[in-house]
Order: C-alpha cells, then structure tokens, then sequence
C-alpha cells in the first residue's frame, strides 16, 4: 500500500452537474482567473487513453507550474471486468495494464494531483482494494426536492441575492431536478434581477410563471372530478389575474400533453422520451402528468378535448358568457 498523500481522489455518482461543479473549483485553484494553461491542468479519457500517452500526463514533470493536475475520466469502466481470480487475471490483457496504472499511481511526482471522474465506484474486489483504501471518495447524488430547495438558496445567497424558502420551492416543483436546466435559471435571475431580494413577480417573468403550477393543480381536480377543490381553485387562479381564455387555452395544452403521454405508456417509454416528446424537463410536471394517467383512456382524452375546443370556440363567437364558463364545466361534471 502506499500514500498518496491526498493527491489522488475520485468524485462519482450520477449527478454530472454537481461534479462538474466541484471539478471546476479544483480546476480554479490550479488556473489563473479566466485562463486555463494546459501546463496545468491536463484532460484525458481513461476509456480510450494509451498506456504511453496516460504515462506521459502522470509522469512527465511540468516545466512552467509549480503544480499540475490531472483529471481522468471513466478509468474504471476501463478495467470493469477484471476478475477476483488470480488466474483469469493473469490472462486478461487488461490486467497488465491496470498494473502498470497501479505503478504510475505509486511513482506520481510530487507536483502532480490526479482527480479520476467516474459514474460509479467499481465493484469491491481485490485489484481495487489495492488501490483505493486511502484515496480519497466524494459521491454526487441526484439531490432530493428539499435539499433542491436549500441549494438555490444557497446559489443565489453565495451570488448576493435573498430568497424565501416558499419561492425557492416554487422554483424547484416547476423546473425538478434537472440541475444544468435549474442553474441557467439561476443565472436569469442573479444577471437580470436588479433587487437582492428575490420576489415572486421576478419568477414570473424569468421562470416562465411559478403560476402555472397552480394552473396544473386546477387541470388536476377538473379532470378527476373533484368538484369542490376545482370551485376553490378556479377562484385562486382568477384572483391571481389570469383570464378565462387563457386557464381554457391551458386546460386544452393539458390534455394535449396528456394525449402525447398517453401514447408513450404503450411502448413503457423512460421518462427522458417523456421529456424529449412533451419537451417539459421538470420532474414535478413529468410525474403529474404520468400520474394523471392512471385513470384516464385514450377515448376519454379524445371526448374531452374535444369538449374543451368545443368552449374555446364558444367563447370565441359569443356564444357564452366567460364569467360563467367554469361554473358550467364544473357543476355540469363536463369533465
């Protein structure tokens, strides 16, 4: 065994966006600002690099950094099927290989910092335990909805702007865990925000309106029939300033997207084509539709957009009145 003496570490997990991120402070600390000097930091895929090219980046000693580090991707899926067994060892061709990596590993110069970037820890066997007893591990998960809800605090707070939890989980339920699209978000706000405090009204206009996830809870009990909490939100909509047509044209997009849904479950497609084919990346919204299908039939669907285009045109043409609109649709169980 021997000391690595913290120059070589591993970060993994599935959370590319959260790697990326710590990756990028340990590239700071080895860069000067807005600059990225190959001397000092060296990329490589672990999967596809030759044994010379990968000795050449762990070996050859920088001549103008007093540091360099080496960021390694997938060397693990490289070596993945390496057995336990002593025999099958010494006949895979990979092994010597992985000996090798193992010898540079022990012979790293001082100067250099090795972070491996994988998806996953290989399973325990023997080769690996060699190799990473006293290396250090930090693991990136795909963050639960609450621990979303402190990281944007936390973002926006680290770039001087204030936010309450209450809007802070308004933007985690519309856009979900998707971190790249959540931190482009983000940004919107801290670039285009003159205030430092965050109110609902600026998600309104950079978050494509927080207001429609009520919007989404109003399509919900309409279409399970639930009457009295459709009667309450109906009410709360308004009061938030949006009219008929609109609400009746979201409705119409609601059943639309759950059509499209609708479809996909008969092929058990993942949920990345839900996203791909709704073109909606929040989980929230993803698993709301998902779940409204569980009670729904395609013929259903089909009656009740039809139902609903037939309003769109009867407001359109006069032929009833929007202050009553809901009213009907709900009392008459249309829906």
């Amino acid at each position: 065994m021997y000391d690595n003496s913290g120059r070589i570490s591993i970060i993994w997990g599935e959370n590319d966006y959260l790697k990326k991120d710590y990756l990028n402070s340990l590239v700071s600390q080895y860069t000067q600002p807005g600059e990225e000097s190959f001397s000092e930091v060296i990329y490589t895929n672990g999967k596809t690099v030759s044994i010379e090219e990968l000795q050449n980046a762990l070996i050859t000693i920088p001549f103008f950094s007093e540091f360099q580090l080496v960021v390694i991707y997938n060397l693990f899926e490289r070596f993945k099927n390496l057995a336990n067994n002593s025999t099958k060892q010494s006949n895979n061709t990979n092994y010597s290989d992985w000996c090798v990596i193992i010898d540079l590993f022990n012979n790293l110069p001082h100067q250099k910092q090795v972070v491996l970037v994988e998806e996953e820890l290989p399973k325990k066997n023997n080769i690996i335990d060699k190799y990473i007893k006293n290396i250090e591990t930090k693991q990136f998960k795909i963050i639960s909805h609450i621990e979303l809800e402190n990281w944007i605090v936390s973002k926006l707070s680290d770039n001087g702007k204030t936010i309450s939890n209450f809007n802070a989980r308004l933007i985690a339920d519309y856009v979900g865990n998707d971190m790249w699209t959540l931190s482009n978000e983000l940004e919107k706000i801290i670039n285009f925000c003159q205030q430092e405090n965050i109110e609902e009204e600026h998600l309104d206009i950079l978050i494509n309106n927080p207001k429609q996830i009520n919007i989404f809870k109003l399509v919900d009990s309409l279409l399970d029939g639930n009457i009295s909490t459709s009667f309450a939100n109906i009410k709360s909509v308004f009061e938030s300033g949006y009219s008929t047509p609109y609400l009746l044209s979201m409705l119409s997009r609601q059943i639309r997207l759950l059509l499209i849904a609708k479809q996909l479950t008969f092929t058990n497609s993942s949920k990345d084509l839900y996203k791909q084919k709704l073109n909606i990346y929040s989980d929230y919204v993803i698993d709301s539709i998902i779940k409204q299908l569980k009670n729904k039939n395609m013929n259903d669907l089909l009656d009740l957009y039809e139902k609903i285009s037939d309003l769109d045109i009867a407001i359109k043409t006069g032929g009833i009145r929007e202050n009553i609109i809901f009213d009907n649709l709900v009392a008459n169980r249309l829906i």
